[in-house]
């Protein structure tokens, strides 16, 4: 099957990091006589050409997140994660990395939470669920069928009864609903704001990464498979996959 430059690109990074290695691991004792066509091979060059010297360039290991100096900066790396949430952003994959962020809290126990939203669902990023400038909570996903409030830590330590505020607050605005507070650390650990009888979802930066990555792969090779792929919308998917391997270095 005839291959596009876009798809070409898409593999080529994966290919020359595989390549060493997997050609001396699966060499056979006896090479098998192959038939070329040269008039085929002919086309493959020339169809890589353009991958090739993008790759040559930079392009591919190109990271906008590190232009915009995102860091460690908590909080700009909450607005970065909350547009990747949201299922109306223009990120391309509709609602997949939230179904992979409610497929992981049900992992953690909260199995009365729904796999999707039904009817609407809003992402908001530095909100103050309790009223108090002081109280900021990073990401705020208010849904039709449950409410959820992620804390977001990187380097940053937890203030006094933080999370506890937090739980006390989703519950209110909750209603019947489910209801979560996720705790997002570098390690995946319990937080110690909680109070003793707190459930508490812990999620590490590296499993959310993970997750999503697997969710999102699909779509992402559909992206840059397709012959009339949108330049505009391979660069989003990009941006978004270069966000989640910045994700697994926290």
């Amino acid at each position: 099957m005839e291959q596009s430059p876009s798809s070409l690109a898409a593999w080529l990074p994966h290919f020359f990091a595989e390549w060493p290695r997997r050609a001396l691991d699966t060499q056979p004792a006896e090479l098998p006589t192959i038939a070329v066509d040269a008039q085929q091979l002919s086309a493959f060059f020339t169809g890589i050409a353009q991958p090739l010297a993008a790759l040559r360039h930079g392009t591919f290991t190109f990271d906008p997140w590190e232009v915009a100096k995102l860091g460690r900066n908590e909080v700009r790396n909450s607005a970065v994660l909350a547009w990747l949430l949201d299922p109306y952003g223009n990120h391309g994959f509709s609602d997949l990395p939230l179904k992979a962020l409610l497929n992981a809290v049900r992992e953690c126990g909260r199995e009365d939470f729904p796999e999707k939203f039904t009817r609407y669902c809003r992402v908001n990023v530095e909100k103050h669920p309790t009223g108090d400038a002081t109280n900021r909570v990073d990401i705020e996903i208010d849904a039709d069928n449950f409410f959820m409030l992620i804390e977001v830590k990187i380097d940053a330590y937890e203030q006094k009864d933080q999370i506890l505020r937090y739980i006390s607050e989703a519950k209110k605005r909750a209603g019947e609903q489910p209801w979560a507070v996720v705790y997002l650390t570098p390690q995946g650990r319990v937080p110690l704001s909680a109070g003793e009888e707190a459930d508490v979802p812990c999620l590490s930066w590296r499993r959310l990464a993970s997750v999503m990555a697997q969710a999102l792969e699909p779509t992402r090779q559909q992206i840059f498979a397709a012959a009339d792929a949108s330049p505009a919308r391979q660069m989003a998917a990009h941006a978004a996959f270069r966000f989640l391997d910045r994700m697994r270095r926290f």
